[in-house]
This record gives structure tokens, sequence and C-alpha cells, in this order.
């Protein structure tokens, strides 16, 4: 017998975005690792239902009832594991198959929006693809179930027993954990905060080559640069001198180049969180993102470390209230909206801590080191990096820390910006990251973070223009 449970104002936002554009993928996430050994088929066929039977998502489909999105759960698992031959496929063909299986759109009403695809093209070179809608997960979550699905099929391999927890709580539980936290006076307070934050703010807005379209076509490209390792050892003793965080330094250093690039002296961009607070929920997949709103402000005199300590106590501030629903303030926030685009923000700011995610599958996740291989749960595994969620804003930067290394990527929509105008951006976050960390009392407003081989032309909006002439699409 199913089980109709309701969904978090994220989730019906996520539901709403879905039917904006029912036939796109741009609201998938998942993670894809090589497979450099055998598989035994059978057993990961065994493990992926032992995962369905663990998870209540994996059971999950969504619907409406009395004029709301619900989530309707079923006794048993129709995720199923999909194989895929690809023989001796090129390296192109091959990475182009695998990002397919990832970003190949749902259906939420008809389907269980999660797949797992094992896609092959020799006796020991294959993939492992596991992806579901935003709506059901989130990069934890995705973490969760490869986790698990590798410890189920080690046990059934080689007698490894899983070392898997009880899940003692319900997704169910933490919607009904921000009902209660809505109806609270914490919940009012939050509300009351972020508010605050976004009277009056303007979403960060950079000039685009191409004019914007009447109707957000969810097309989109991702650009990765790498940060040089000395690069990256400088940020960590900056945000120590500070006492700050590495990610204190770069949303304030990000924050400094938008405003060099917008001109805007006060804007707003979005910071994803996560909801994911008790140690209940450590082992549930679900949906737990909440993207919150960062306000900058800046003076002609404005230094750097006066925009990393601003942005510092931004986070500190944010994290306080982090568990308020943005959808919920964005529906109330008054700000005319587009359909499919926020009213407080086009730009985002990420960072993601591989360790933080699975210390146990850090090697597998680091896509900094693509060409890394470990052995777990008697596989040969590496990373893989497939480009998602292209497209759903005008920005998104998602900065990755490996073990070692750092690498950055700009997800952008195409029907904006050219891959050149977004390099340039990279380039001049790169810059700023060896201005400030060189001199932090430098100004922002006249720091050099423009190679003087550089062609600059006057920023404007729907020109067409590409203002420096470079070509690469990825680095």
């Amino acid at each position: 017998m199913s089980i109709v449970h309701p969904l978090t104002h994220g989730q019906e936002a996520q539901w709403f975005l879905h039917e904006l554009a029912p036939q796109s993928g741009v609201y998938n996430t998942g993670i894809a690792v090589r497979v450099l050994s055998a598989v035994d088929v059978p057993a990961l066929r065994q493990a992926v239902a032992a995962l369905g039977a663990r998870h209540e998502m994996l059971r999950s489909r969504y619907a409406e009832a009395d004029g709301r999105p619900v989530r309707v759960e079923s006794p048993d698992g129709p995720v199923r594991l999909t194989e895929r031959e690809h023989p001796g496929a090129a390296d192109e063909d091959f990475h182009t198959a695998v990002r397919s299986a990832l970003n190949a759109p749902f259906s939420l009403r008809e389907e269980v929006p999660f797949r797992i695809v094992l896609l092959t093209r020799g006796p020991e070179d294959a993939a492992l693809v596991v992806a579901g809608h935003h709506i059901s997960t989130d990069a934890v979550s995705n973490t969760l179930l490869l986790r698990d699905l590798l410890q189920i099929y080690r046990e059934l391999t080689d007698g490894t027993p899983a070392a898997l927890r009880p899940i003692t709580a319900g997704y169910g539980d933490h919607v009904d954990k921000e009902r209660r936290l809505l109806e609270s006076g914490r919940g009012a307070a939050m509300k009351q905060y972020w508010s605050g934050v976004s009277l009056g703010s303007t979403p960060a807005a950079l000039p685009t080559d191409h004019t914007r379209p009447a109707t957000q076509a969810f097309a989109g490209d991702t650009l990765r640069v790498t940060v040089a390792p000395e690069a990256t050892d400088a940020v960590r003793q900056f945000a120590a001198a500070l006492e700050v965080t590495p990610y204190a330094v770069l949303l304030g250093l990000f924050q400094s180049v938008l405003h060099r690039h917008t001109r805007q002296p006060d804007f707003a961009i979005g910071v994803p969180t996560t909801t994911r607070l008790s140690s209940r929920m450590r082992d549930v997949v679900g949906n737990f993102m909440n993207t919150v709103v960062m306000r900058s402000a800046f003076h002609p005199r404005s230094t750097f470390r006066e925009a990393v300590l601003a942005a510092d106590e931004q986070l500190k501030l944010g994290m306080e209230a982090a568990r308020y629903p943005f959808s919920l303030l964005a529906r109330t926030a008054g700000t005319p909206r587009a359909a499919g685009r926020s009213p407080l923000y086009q730009i985002t700011f990420n960072m993601l801590a591989t360790a933080h995610l699975d210390a146990a599958l850090q090697p597998v996740l680091d896509t900094t080191h693509p060409e890394h291989v470990t052995r777990h749960a008697g596989l040969l595994l590496g990373p893989c990096h497939v480009p998602q969620q292209e497209g759903q804003l005008d920005l998104a930067v998602d900065v990755l820390q490996g073990a070692d290394a750092m690498a950055l990527d700009f997800r952008y929509d195409t029907h904006l910006y050219e891959p050149a105008t977004v390099l340039r951006l990279a380039q001049h976050f790169l810059r700023a990251i060896d201005v400030a960390t060189g001199n932090p009392d430098s100004r922002i407003a006249t720091a050099r973070l423009w190679d003087p081989a550089e062609v600059r032309r006057p920023p404007g909006r729907g020109n067409g223009a590409t203002r420096v002439n470079v070509t690469p699409a990825h680095v």
C-alpha cells in the first residue's frame, strides 16, 4: 500500500521548476565513477535492489493531491540496475554516454526519479552512475547511496559484512521539523533576519554577451579551472591569519570580483547550505539543500581584507538562520519574478570538500585528480567528472576542495555568455586570489585584476560582444 507524504518548501519549489521544463535534466544531480576491474553484475543487481529496500526515496515518485505536490512512497522499489553496452567506444563517445546517463530527464509523476546505470565498454572498463532529481536527493545523499551500494556489493561478493547503520528516521521527520520551525518563535526570528538581509537588495548582474531570452531556456555549459597548488596554500594561510575559513576567503574574493565586473556597490548572491543538521538524518537520502542570500556592500576604499571579514560575518550569521526555507522567503519577498528565476539572486557560490562527504570515498569523489585509482569494495575505482545542473542560473561557481588540490567549476547560461567571457571572469578570480593573499590591504577598486594584454570593451548588455580574445571552453 502506498503512503502519501507532504513535501518541504524546497521540494515544492523543485516540483514547480520541473513543471516549467519537464523535458530537461537541468535539475539532475549525481555521481559517476570509473570501474577499472571486472564487475559481478548479478551481485550489483542484487545490491541495487537492496539499496531500494533501505532508502524510501528510491521507492518514491511524485503526484498532486488537493492542488499541492506530494510524495508517494511504494512498498517495493522499482529502481533497478540499468546496463548499457558500449564496446570499444572512444573516450569522448563514452564520456558523452556517461553524461547522458546522469543528465537524462525524469518524469516525476510516472517514475521514481533515480537511476543507477552500469556502462561497459570492456571487460575491465566501465562507469557506474548514480543519479537522481534534486527533489529527492543532494550531494550528500548521492554519496550515501554510492557508499551503501558499494558496501552491499562487497558483502554479496566476498562476504564482508556491510557496515551500515540502521536508519532510525525518515525524510518525513525532516518535513515535520521544518513545519514546526515555521510555527515557532525561532522560525519567525529567522524570517525576520532574512527579510532584513533581502530588503532592498539587488541580484548581482554581470554584463551579458547576448540579450536575455524572454523565457529561460535552461541551456548551459561548464568551465573548469584548476587553482595552482601555491595559490591553494596561500588561501589556507590567509584564512588562518584572519582566523576565518578558506570558504570565507574565497567567497569574499568572489564577491570582490563581482563588484569589479558589475560595478554594483550593493548586491546579493545565493549560497547553498544544508539543513541536514540532526544526527538522525545523517543516513537519510533526500533534498536537504537550502540556498540563502549573501549580500555585499563595497565602497571605493574597500580592501580585500575587509571583504573577507565581511563574508565571514555573513556566513556566521547566515548559518544560524540557514534552516529557514529560502523558497518560502522568495515567494513572500514581494519582488517581481520571471518564471523559473529567483527574484533575489541569479549567481551562486558554493564550496564542496570531498573529505566532508565521505572520507573513505574521497579518492573516488576527488575529480581534481582524475588519474587516481583506488581499490574499494573489491573494485578498482577512479573519479569521473561529469558536468551537471548547467543552465539553472546565470552563473553558478562551485569550488571543489580535493585532498591536495582545488578546482573551480563555472556553470553558466549559454544563452547569455560566451565561453571566453566566463574564462575571463575565472582568470580575474584567480588573479584576485594572488593579489589578496599577497597584499590583503590593497584596495579592490584599484587592484590589478585585468591582464595588460586584455582588450577591454565598455561593459554592456545584449550587445553580443565577447570581451576577451580567447577560445577555450574547458580548462
